[in-house]
């Protein structure tokens, strides 16, 4: 009889098929298959024509393949759970870090995004919370670079595109920016949204800066933007219902809300109404004017009442509808008038921008009817609505600038010519000799930073201003001359001084690093109030023109909103200053 060769049906152990199917299920017993299958693919080779040898190959494949199975989905299951957890995490230090930011605590805000970026990468609001927090504080490339992220993300946030075009406008790149604002404006218009008037007008001017004039390139820019998204969509296998429902689902909430009581609504309609005839209100959206009507409470007062007094730490704002509210301070002499709010005009602005202890007393003089406006009442709406926020501060800058100028001219009533011998005045044909300079943007903000300014005020400031040289005694500019520029001392210091009248020439404040002078010039056409000159050499000014100062206001409304409370403080710091000055100099000139 013939031996078979070692191999296909080889057997030198002398093996019996019922031996291998022992071992098989042994080893199938303890979950080792692929063992199990091995030992039957041998024995395939070794019994060829066992039918029962193939039939349990066949098996053990199978429970093979389960387990493989089970192990597939119980590793899925196990990422998805720490996927799960992760991603858990990742929104709750997102809302975290909301929360930090709504108290004004942004670092701590940054850090929490962070981290929950570091959860999920891919978690939006994080990104875009962060990019927000990032254009806020003038990082526009660090906004960029969070923004170009999410976008790689969700090339359909409309909010993320809108906020690029802003970010890439401030570092000039405007056709960037034009391509991002025109993006954002298709998003808005898929999602069922009307184009932001802010975008709008971002939109025309880059325009216009770009040398883009005719309809048909305008056209053809958004034609090639949209169908980059096409493209998206094409590759992403979305239909488009499925983009334009994106949008479209934000408005159910508004949709399902309770309608207020007719009567609560006519109270709310009547009061806007009356909230309408002041001039810082004339002009609000109704939709914003009755957000404003709802933080609004209304008060009647007598002559004499108290509405405030000099140790109030309250932050409300006052408007006056009926009657005549005086600002005074008290001295040994009796009441020192500072300022008149009669009908139509407001007043406590300067503790709802600089919250302090108020400067004077409010004394209601007739019979009347006042509105007051707590500060934390519109905060949120102002965070919200930033266009909202520039409307009141742009009024409040006003008010605040011809306070400032009626308080400066107070100063001069307390002296007569015949008082004192008066020293020699200005000439009057003095010339500023300023040396313009030019210095880097990386050295302004070093030399800002070094006064303690924020980081979004040394940046935006840096950004818009050019330089000017002085040195000792040169005259900058002079009372009664015209002005249209806001000055920053980048290096020495400049000295405001007033003539008043048997005098002579009195120095109203000495001003170093980081102090601003001059802005009244920007809100009005009236002559300077003071004189300004170099106190010592090499005294260095950044100067933001009213030119550029309306580009800001006009442009960007984030931009405008922190310029505007930067102007407001300085403000409200100089006129209680001056209200103190006015004090001591009624004392010297005897009280009268």
């Amino acid at each position: 009889m013939t031996q078979p060769a070692e191999g296909v049906g080889s057997n030198p152990l002398n093996l019996d098929p019922e031996d291998l199917f022992v071992v098989a299920g042994k080893f199938a017993e303890q979950g080792r298959y692929e063992e199990a299958v091995a030992l039957y693919e041998r024995g395939v080779k070794l019994f060829p024509g066992s039918l029962a040898m193939k039939i349990g190959l066949g098996k053990m494949r199978n429970l093979l393949k389960e387990k493989d199975e089970h192990e597939r989905h119980r590793l899925m299951a196990k990422f998805k759970e720490e996927r799960g957890r992760q991603d858990r995490q990742s929104s709750q230090l997102a809302a975290i870090g909301e929360i930090f930011e709504r108290k004004g605590q942004s670092e701590r805000a940054r850090e929490c995004y962070r981290i929950a970026l570091i959860h999920n990468p891919s978690n939006e609001s994080a990104r875009f919370n962060l990019a927000k927090l990032d254009y806020r504080n003038n990082d526009f490339s660090g906004s960029i670079r969070e923004l170009k992220a999410l976008i790689a993300i969700n090339p359909f946030h409309a909010e993320a595109h809108a906020l690029m075009g802003r970010a890439l406008f401030y570092l000039k790149s405007y056709k960037a920016s034009l391509a991002s604002l025109v993006d954002a404006m298709i998003l808005d218009s898929a999602a069922g949204r009307p184009p932001a008037p802010e975008l709008q007008e971002k939109f025309k001017y880059i325009l216009e800066k770009v040398g883009i004039q005719n309809r048909a390139a305008r056209s053809e820019i958004v034609k090639k933007r949209l169908a980059l998204f096409n493209q998206c969509v094409h590759q992403l296998d979305l239909e488009k219902e499925s983009l334009l429902g994106r949008g479209a689902v934000r408005d159910i909430h508004e949709i399902t809300k309770a309608a207020a009581p007719d009567e609560v609504r006519q109270d709310l309609l009547r009061l806007a109404l009356r909230l309408r005839a002041f001039d810082i209100l004339a002009t609000l959206a109704d939709e914003h004017l009755f957000v404003v009507a709802k933080a609004v409470k209304e008060m009647a007062v007598k002559p004499g009442d108290v509405v405030f007094d000099e140790n109030d730490e309250g932050d409300d704002l006052f408007l006056v509808e009926k009657g005549e509210v005086r600002l005074v301070k008290q001295t040994p002499f009796g009441e020192q008038p500072l300022a008149l709010a009669q009908k139509g005009e407001f007043f406590g602005e300067m503790n709802f921008i600089d919250p302090a202890h108020r400067s004077a007393d409010a004394l209601a003089s007739t019979e009347g009817v006042l509105f007051r406006i707590r500060r934390s009442d519109l905060d949120p709406f102002f965070e919200l609505k930033k266009e909202v926020a520039v409307h009141f501060y742009w009024h409040f800058w006003k008010s605040l600038s011809q306070r400032t100028r009626e308080a400066n001219n107070l100063l001069k009533t307390f002296f007569s010519e015949a008082a004192t011998a008066q020293k020699a005045a200005l000439s009057p044909d003095e010339a500023s000799r300023s040396k313009a300079i030019s210095i880097e943007l990386d050295r302004k903000i070093k030399l800002l930073q070094e006064q303690g300014l924020s980081a979004k005020e040394l940046r935006l400031l840096a950004a818009f201003s050019t330089e000017e040289l002085y040195n000792q005694d040169e005259l900058i500019f002079k009372e009664g001359s015209r002005g249209d520029k806001l000055y920053i001392i980048l290096d020495g210091k400049v000295r405001i001084t007033k003539h008043i009248p048997g005098v002579g020439e009195e120095a109203l404040a000495i001003l170093g690093k980081g102090d601003f002078f001059g802005e009244m010039a920007l809100v009005d056409n009236e002559p300077r109030s003071a004189d300004a000159r170099a106190h010592v050499n090499g005294t260095t000014v950044l100067t933001i023109s009213r030119t550029v100062l309306n580009e800001i206001l006009s442009v960007d409304v984030e931009s405008a909103y922190q310029f505007l409370i930067i102007l407001c403080r300085i403000l409200t710091q100089r006129l209680r200053e001056i209200n103190l000055k006015i004090i001591q100099w009624r004392f010297m000139a005897g009280g009268f």
